[in-house]
């Protein structure tokens, strides 16, 4: 099950792609039915409507998980 967050301005994409380049495993942006963006690419966050929200796909233990969730928790909508 995806996490959905909103990354609606510029600022919000740069400091949550500053947080998710800090982890050693692989985070995955849902946009739409299948475009798949590397969360931890600025100009691919940036490519997608950030308009709407993005489903967040964390490739992570749970523990791993659920202090990544912690750190981005004012991007979580529900």
């Amino acid at each position: 099950m995806g996490v959905k967050v909103l990354l609606d301005s510029v600022e919000k994409v740069r400091d949550f792609v500053d947080i998710t380049r800090g982890t050693p495993y692989d985070i995955d942006l849902i946009s739409g039915r299948n475009t798949y963006l590397d969360a931890k690419s600025l100009l691919g966050v940036l490519s997608c409507d950030c308009r709407k929200p993005l489903i967040l796909d964390i490739h992570a233990e749970l523990e791993e998980r659920e202090e990544f969730l912690s750190q981005i928790q004012k991007y979580v909508v529900a």
